[in-house]
C-alpha cells in the first residue's frame, strides 16, 4: 500500500499519541483492577492466570497501537487505534478526507 499519509494528518497524530496511549493504559488497567477484584473472592489461581493472559493480550494490543511508530506505519497505528476506540469520532474527523477513508477500508477488512 502507498503511503498516503500527509504532513498535517502525521502532526495530527503525533498531537494524540499521548492521549491514545493513556486511554489505551487506562482500560487496561481498569481491567486488570477486575480481574484482581474476582480473585479476591476466591480461586486465586485461577484469577492469576486470567491477569497474566489480560497482560498478554495488552502487550499484544500495545504493540499493534504503538511500536513502530513512524509514518510509513500511520495508516495501520490510526486503523489500530479506530478499531480500539483510543480516538473519538471527533478526533477522528479532524483527519483528511482521503485518510478516513483509507481508515475505514481497513477497518472493514479486520
Amino acid at each position: 500500500m502507498p503511503n498516503n499519509f500527509s504532513e498535517p494528518d502525521w502532526k495530527i497524530l503525533s498531537r494524540l499519541k499521548p492521549l491514545a496511549l493513556d486511554r489505551l493504559c487506562q482500560h487496561i488497567l481498569q481491567e486488570s483492577g477486575s480481574i484482581i477484584t474476582r480473585g479476591q473472592q476466591g480461586r486465586q489461581h485461577d484469577s492469576y492466570l486470567d491477569l497474566y493472559r489480560h497482560i498478554h493480550e495488552s502487550d499484544e494490543t500495545m504493540s499493534r497501537c504503538f511500536d513502530d511508530f513512524k509514518r510509513s506505519q500511520a495508516l495501520v497505528i490510526l486503523t489500530n487505534w479506530r478499531l480500539e476506540k483510543l480516538i473519538t469520532d471527533e478526533e477522528f474527523a479532524a483527519f483528511s478526507p482521503d485518510t478516513r477513508t483509507i481508515v475505514a477500508m481497513l477497518q472493514k477488512r479486520r
